[in-house]
Formats: structure tokens, C-alpha cells, sequence
């Protein structure tokens, strides 16, 4: 067994987030929607100390709808393969979460109004656990801070937050001048 830490990745980071505390209960071990998956994990490879214990960025690049991560969809869908991770699809009052996966994935979208949940299976749990233990002690504190913050805020609040803040990966964007309210 060696003593060298353990290398965080992508999906370690999405675990991450997924496992932490939030503003209720209700969030520990669960996020409500792709699009809110992954702009959190932008925020916290940018708002937060991860990029030191994190090695490996998910390659955020400007897109259509602002800050995109190809890497961070592949991960998501390898953690719900490895049964780390529960992928529920419900239906909600905004079609807003699916602005990137049908235009720029290109998956066809059955139900605009469908979106999807994450939440930590009992695999998922434990290997959060294991993640903590390999990391500084102030890092489930720096992504709970993020998912507190960010968590529950309402989908467009937050899209607007990032675009405000990171307005170089809105270059591309279709939606930002009605994000903006420009």
C-alpha cells in the first residue's frame, strides 16, 4: 500500500459535491439537476481552495449556454454505472435544466420539463467517505460552502451569478443577454 495521496479527479469532485452538507438536510447526498451538477462544480474549481487537492480540471470551455463540461457529463454517467451514483429523472416548472443537454449534447429531450436528480447510493456514501479521508480537513467545509450557498438558489439566480462573475465563458453564450436581462 503506498503513502502518496490519492489523486482527485472529476468524478471525485462530483462526489464530493453530491456528499456534502448543504442548507437542509434534504441536500446532503443529493443535487437537483444536471445543469446545477455542473455549474456548482465550476464554481468550486474556481470560488474554493479545490484546486489545490483537486488534480485534474473537468475542462470547463465557453459554450452555448456558458461555462461547459463535457468531462463532467461522461463522469456523471460513469458514477451512476459504478452504482455510486442514482439518476432520477422528475418533472419541474422549468425548462431551464435542460437548455444544455438539448443543445449542446444533442440528446433528445422526451419532456422539456423532465429533469434530473443526483443522489449518492450507499456505494456512493462510503466512497465519500473514503474521499474526506484522504483530504485536508477544511475541504468538506470549502464545497459545503458552496452547496449551501448554491444548492437550493433558484436555477436562473445562479446561471446569472456565473455569468455575471465569469463573463469570459459567455462569449458564446445563446442565452445571455435574456440571463442578464440585457
Amino acid at each position: 500500500m503506498s503513502d502518496a495521496p490519492r489523486v482527485l479527479e472529476t468524478d471525485d469532485a462530483i462526489v464530493l459535491l453530491l456528499g456534502a452538507p448543504g442548507r437542509t438536510e434534504r441536500t446532503r447526498g443529493r443535487i437537483e439537476g444536471i445543469t446545477r451538477l455542473e455549474k456548482l462544480l465550476f464554481l468550486l474549481e474556481r470560488e474554493t481552495p479545490a484546486a489545490a487537492w483537486l488534480k485534474e480540471s473537468a475542462d470547463f470551455s465557453t459554450h452555448n449556454f456558458g461555462p461547459f463540461s463535457a468531462k463532467a457529463y461522461q463522469e456523471i454517467e460513469t458514477l451512476v454505472a459504478a452504482g455510486l451514483v442514482r439518476d432520477s429523472e422528475r418533472i419541474t416548472d422549468s425548462a431551464e435544466d435542460s437548455w444544455e443537454v438539448r443543445n449542446i449534447i444533442g440528446a433528445p429531450i422526451p419532456d422539456p420539463y423532465a429533469t434530473r436528480d443526483f443522489e449518492l447510493t450507499d456505494l456512493g456514501r462510503r466512497y465519500y467517505r473514503s474521499l474526506l479521508s484522504d483530504l485536508p480537513e477544511a475541504a468538506e467545509l470549502d464545497v459545503s460552502e458552496i452547496k449551501t450557498r448554491f444548492g437550493t438558489t433558484p436555477l436562473r439566480q445562479l446561471v446569472r451569478y456565473v455569468y455575471e462573475r465569469y463573463p469570459e465563458f459567455t462569449e458564446k453564450s445563446l442565452i445571455r443577454d435574456d440571463v442578464l436581462g440585457q
